[in-house]
Parts: structure tokens; sequence; C-alpha cells
């Protein structure tokens, strides 16, 4: 009950702040952990047999948000989220289902400069992207129910020429040029700590990265999707800090490959194969080893 007060009175608060924001927008994604898989598509294949003594199957890795961008003079964002995890298709089943709110803001590190005019002005040179979520989290396979909170950031340079590869999420050979025109390369990163409730009341580490490849993005460039042939690997991996819990904290490795359409800048349709090996205690992923191919959806309505 005490997990219910807190994220209803988050949910309070974070509708009276609603009267600050500029704009509101609807989110769907995978999962709302950190910055990166946020920023991943939902994940969805499901089938419904005519045979009643056969199960339905499920595959749905995603999330639904709905946030207030740019709260207040700082510019923070403040969304209500509800999140799904099932898997009905693997050895050791997943089913969670969450529910609660999230805060965003980046921090930037700005260099005074004194512009033709005498005026001053600040420009950006870099900046760390933050990402923190409060959930009340209900496992059905285990029938647990627990409060899980994580808080993230990752840090990234604005401009650089000497220093391109600290640049999240920007190609790292150009994409006009040369080798560019056949394969461009981009990656991030996440580093946090999270907090699991429950039976277990455990502080944990948390460090996660991810490389993107896009084979034939030059090619593709002409005909406005750069991004259509992707292939990513991420590890997330965590470790505690302050107390102990039975969960399986081994590492989880994601390989991925297909085809993704973008609709606009932010959202996106595709399909892709999957091999996963490792576990998720924020997901309820037991350790284990499988493949996929499923549909994937990225969707920012603004």
């Amino acid at each position: 009950m005490k997990n219910y007060k807190l994220i209803t009175t988050l949910l309070v608060l974070s509708l009276s702040f609603s009267a600050y924001s500029q704009s509101i927008s609807v989110n769907i994604g995978e999962s709302t952990t950190n910055k990166l898989t946020k920023d991943k598509s939902a994940q969805i294949l499901a089938t419904f047999p005519k045979n009643d003594s056969i199960d339905d199957s499920w595959l749905v890795n995603g999330y639904l948000e709905i946030k207030l961008d740019s709260v207040g003079k700082k510019n923070y964002s403040i969304g209500i989220l509800s999140e799904i995890h099932k898997n009905n298709l693997i050895s050791k089943e997943q089913d969670i289902r969450q529910f609660g709110v999230s805060l965003e803001r980046d921090f930037l590190i700005r260099k005074q400069t004194t512009n033709y005019d005498g005026e001053i002005e600040y420009a950006t040179k870099a900046r760390f992207i933050t990402n923190a979520t409060f959930k009340s989290s209900n496992n059905l396979i285990k029938k647990e129910k627990a409060f899980i909170a994580n808080f993230g950031t990752s840090f990234s340079l604005e401009r650089s020429e000497k220093l391109r590869f600290l640049q999240t999420n920007t190609r790292l050979i150009n994409i006009d040029k040369g080798f560019g025109k056949i394969l461009t390369i981009t990656h991030n990163h996440n580093f946090g700590f999270s907090y699991l409730g429950g039976d277990d009341k455990v502080l944990l580490a948390d460090a996660s990265f991810s490389i993107n490849l896009f084979p034939f993005s030059g090619l593709m460039n002409k005909i406005k999707q750069p991004d259509f042939f992707q292939v990513q690997y991420n590890i997330n991996a965590r470790t505690e800090i302050v107390g102990d819990t039975e969960k399986d904290l081994n590492a989880l490795h994601t390989l991925s490959a297909g085809i993704n359409y973008k609709i606009n800048k932010k959202s996106s349709i595709g399909i892709a194969y999957g091999f996963q090996d490792g576990a998720n205690p924020y997901t309820a992923l037991e350790d284990q080893r499988f493949e996929t191919i499923s549909a994937k959806l990225r969707l920012v309505i603004e």
C-alpha cells in the first residue's frame, strides 16, 4: 500500500505541473528502465489459436507514456507511464505489469563567449542526459508486488572534431563520404542506480552500453531512410551495492538485426531478429537464452 501511496503522490504532483508545461507528448517504446531502453522500439508478437485447448502466445515488451515536456524554467519532463513485459514462448515465462511516473532533464555544460557586438552568449559544450522512473510493479508469475526505482545518466559532447567518439547517438563515420556510404556507426551508454523493493530491498549499480550499425546508410539516405537496415548490440549489467537479492543479476546481452522504416524523426516501425542471453530483474526476465522474430514500434506523438 505504501508503494501505491508514493506513486499516487508523484502522479498528483506531475498533474499539478501541467499548467507550467509547454507541450504534451505520447511515447511508445521498449522499457522505461533508462534512456537507452526508452528510445528503443516496443516489441510485439502474438498468436491466437482457434483451438481452445491451446493457450494464446504472447511476446510483448513495451510501455506507454504520457509526458509533460518543458515543465518550469529548468525544462524538466514529467510523465505518467504504464509498462508490460510478457513472454510465454520461453522456458522461464515472464509476465510483469508496471505503473508509475518518470522524470527527465538534460543538465547542460555551457561555455561563455562574447560575440562581435560585445554581448555575452552561452554555447552548450556537453550535456548529462538524465532519466528517473518510480514504478509499482506486479509480477504475475511469482505473485510478487514491489516498488522499483531507476535513475540513470549519460554524457555527450555537443560538437567536437577531435573527440567525436564522445558524442552519443551521432554517426562516427560521415554518411556522405567514402566508407560512410556503406556503413555508419553510433553508440550510447547509461550509468546509474536502481532500487528493488518488495522482499529484496536492495540498491543496485547499473551500466548499459549499445552499439548500432547501419549498413548501406549512405545509399538509403537517398530515399531519406539512412537507418533502414540496422544491427544492434546491447549489454545491460548491474551489481548489488547495499543489500542482497536472490533474483538473477547476470548481464543481459541482446543482439538484433532487421529493417526499420522511419515515419518521422522520432517514430518508426520495423521487423527484427533478436538473440538474448541473460537476465533483467527490472522486467522479471530470469536468466536464459532465446531467439525471437518480432514486429517493432517506436511512436512519439507531440
